[in-house]
């Protein structure tokens, strides 16, 4: 004896069509261990960055980048005070900031190529990409789509310690593999830095 009053539940294909793309978009949506998906800032728990005093605040003359290899040697960048406020400056007037001169488009070198009167770094040489240095290197003409990786800056007195990077340096996997650390680099005992918030 058969009972007729329970429905029979079929799956067609459009349902598991439906099903399966709702999984798609909502494990996209979860948050990975690296970056934190609200702020969109690196966590860098995984990755203990050495440290490098790379100069003296009282030193920087606005406008005058210096160069600096960072957190290997064969990473340049460079250390600027840009004369205005920018995002993860340091120093009394939070204006003194660091990149890596590599375009993150296609590895274009970006030294000797800082202009102060607009606080960019650009064109590169390959595609003419520039970047605005007093919004977390964001590309602001050309071709790349990504920030411009920058150089995570702490103040201990008057020196500058540059202690993590936020983003990816171009032609790496990771930031801290493939060669030996910048002169004077030295690892931190412990864990290093936590969290990178802007």
């Amino acid at each position: 004896m058969t009972d007729d009053s329970k429905p029979e539940f079929c799956l067609s294909r459009r349902m598991a069509m439906k099903g399966a793309a709702v999984g798609v978009i909502a494990t996209s949506f979860v948050p990975s261990d690296i970056v934190d998906a609200a702020t969109g800032e690196a966590d860098l728990s995984r990755e203990v960055y050495p440290e490098l005093r790379i100069g003296k605040a009282s030193a920087l003359v606005e406008g005058e980048p210096l160069a600096f290899a960072y957190p290997l040697k064969q990473q340049p960048n460079l250390l600027v005070k840009l004369g205005t406020a920018a995002r993860r400056g340091v120093g009394p007037d939070r204006d003194i900031v660091a990149y890596s001169t590599l375009c993150p488009h296609m590895g274009g070198s970006l030294r000797g190529r800082y202009r102060h009167d607009v606080n960019a770094l650009g064109p590169c040489p390959f595609h003419f990409s520039t970047f605005d240095l007093t919004k977390g290197g964001i590309p602001v003409h050309a071709q790349a789509t990504q920030n411009l990786p920058q150089i995570v800056l702490r103040l201990d007195g008057d020196d500058i310690v540059a202690v993590g990077v936020i983003g990816l340096i171009y032609g790496q996997r990771n930031n801290l593999e493939g060669g030996d650390f910048a002169e004077g680099a030295q690892k931190p005992i412990g864990s290093g830095r936590r969290l990178m918030r802007g």
